[in-house]
């Protein structure tokens, strides 16, 4: 049904990418299946310490990202290939794009119940569900797994 899936992760909730990626295959039914793990790094989005900003510690961060992307997934079947990606940015615009970029089938992503916090600025999943070019899977976290 879906072949290419793109999954918008936070590293410090890696416990969730195993109940996306398990929806994940179920979605693709069996037949062949990309799935793209996303990882947004927003610690530059307003460039606050820019003039402070130490690349080679970004570089650093970005390798580490990547490396713990590569090792969330092991029990996959065989007929999906897994593809870690790692964007500087804003959240909700790095996974448009990059679903976009892709040519995603389906966006999978997780979001935890709103608050009031949500009424007034929004959330990630709330904007891509809006914007995005394809269709969006959100999976409802609970409270004590956040």
């Amino acid at each position: 049904m879906y072949s290419n899936i793109l999954i918008p992760l936070d590293l410090s909730h890696k416990e969730q990418v195993v109940d996306l990626a398990r929806i994940a295959t179920a979605l693709a039914a069996g037949k062949p299946a990309q799935v793209n793990l996303l990882y947004v790094d927003q610690s530059f989005v307003h460039r606050a310490g820019d003039p402070q900003f130490d690349r080679a510690l970004h570089e650093g961060h970005r390798k580490e990202a990547l490396k713990e992307m590569e090792e969330l997934l092991g029990d996959l079947p065989a007929n999906t290939t897994v593809n870690t990606i790692y964007r500087d940015g804003t959240a909700h615009d790095q996974i448009l794009e990059t679903a976009e970029q892709l040519g995603s089938d389906v966006i999978m992503m997780m979001a935890r119940k709103p608050g009031i916090s949500s009424y007034f600025i929004g959330s990630n999943a709330e904007r891509v569900v809006r914007h995005a070019p394809c269709s969006v899977f959100i999976v409802r976290c609970d409270e004590s797994d956040s």
